[in-house]
C-alpha cells in the first residue's frame, strides 16, 4: 500500500526547512507564504510522489493527507498579497532608528529591503506620538507565519508628559543575552511589530550574524536529504521483477510481499 501520509509529512518538513534557510540567510521572513504555503506545496509534491500507482485501499490516507494540506494552502495563500508589503505605523506616531550599518523609519522598511542591524553593533531609536501617552501599555512581537508572537511588554507612566521617547543599545548581542534571548535565533530577517497606547505598526528587520550560519545551512541540508528520501521511496515503492512463474511477472511491494501480476489482475493474489 502506498504511503500518502508519509509523503505529505516529509514534503511539509522539507518546505519548512527551506523556509528556515531563507529566513536565516536574510532572504525572506517566516511569513504565511514561506511557513504555510510553501510547505503545503512541497507536502502536495511529496503526496503525489508516494501516491503514484497507489492501491485502492490507500484512498483513506490520501483523503486525510489532502484535508491536512488544505488549511495550510488556504492560510498561506492569504499572504500572497503581502509580497510587496512595506512597514506600517498607525495612530499618528513616528519611529526612527539607526544601527551601525543602517538607518531608517518604520515605513521605509519592506520585505525586500529590511532594516539591517549588526548583532555585534549598537542601536538607537526615537519615537514621537501625536498626543501625550500617560500610563499606557506597550508590546513588541514577532510575526511568525501571520501570527503575532509576543516578545516583550510593559507599562509606562510618562510622568514628564513627553511626546518623545527613545533609547540606545550599545551592544545588541549583550542586550539580548542579558534578557535570556538565544542570539542564535536572532540571525536572519524578521517581521517585528507592536503597539504603544493608540499607535501600532510593524517593520522588517534583518539581523546580521557573524561567521557561517550553521543553523541555516543545516536546514538546507535537511531539505535536500528529505527530497532524496522522497525520490528513493518513490523509486523503490513498487518494483517488478521477471520470473518464470505465472504470466512471467511477479510484483514485489516495498514490504517484500510478492504476487503474480497475472493472478493479481484477475483478482487472485498469491503471496510468495
Amino acid at each position: 500500500m502506498r504511503k500518502p501520509l508519509t509523503g505529505t509529512f516529509l514534503g511539509v518538513l522539507m518546505g519548512v526547512a527551506v523556509a528556515v534557510f531563507l529566513m536565516r540567510q536574510g532572504i525572506w521572513p517566516l511569513d504565511q507564504m514561506t511557513l504555510f504555503l510553501m510547505p503545503a506545496a512541497t507536502g502536495l509534491l511529496g503526496l503525489l510522489m508516494l501516491s503514484m500507482g497507489r492501491d485502492a485501499e490507500s484512498n483513506t490516507t490520501l483523503i486525510i493527507s489532502v484535508l491536512l494540506l488544505l488549511p495550510m494552502l488556504a492560510w498561506g495563500a492569504l499572504g500572497i498579497g503581502e509580497i510587496n508589503q512595506s512597514g506600517e505605523l498607525n495612530g499618528g506616531c513616528e519611529v526612527l532608528s539607526a544601527s551601525d550599518v543602517d538607518e531608517t523609519s518604520v515605513t521605509d522598511t519592506s520585505r525586500r529591503d529590511p532594516y539591517e542591524i549588526d548583532l555585534d553593533g549598537g542601536l538607537i531609536w526615537g519615537a514621537t506620538s501625536p498626543t501625550v501617552f500617560v500610563d499606557y501599555e506597550w508590546e513588541i512581537n514577532a510575526n511568525i507565519g501571520g501570527i503575532p508572537v509576543p516578545l516583550d511588554s510593559d507599562t509606562e507612566d510618562n510622568e514628564d508628559a513627553s511626546l518623545v521617547n527613545g533609547g540606545e543599545v550599545e551592544d545588541v548581542r549583550a542586550y539580548a543575552e542579558a534578557r535570556g534571548i538565544n542570539v542564535i535565533l536572532l540571525t536572519g530577517v524578521h517581521e517585528v511589530g507592536g503597539f504603544a497606547s493608540t499607535c501600532d505598526g510593524f517593520a522588517f528587520v534583518r539581523i546580521l550574524g557573524d561567521g557561517v550560519d550553521v543553523v541555516g545551512w543545516a536546514a538546507l541540508a535537511l531539505a535536500i536529504i528529505l527530497f532524496i528520501v522522497l525520490i528513493a521511496l518513490m523509486v523503490t515503492r513498487r518494483r517488478a521483477v521477471t520470473t518464470p512463474r505465472g504470466n512471467g511477472t511477479v510484483v514485489v511491494d516495498s514490504d517484500g510481499t510478492s504476487r503474480d501480476r497475472g493472478r493479481h489482475l484477475a483478482g487472485e493474489d498469491t503471496e510468495a
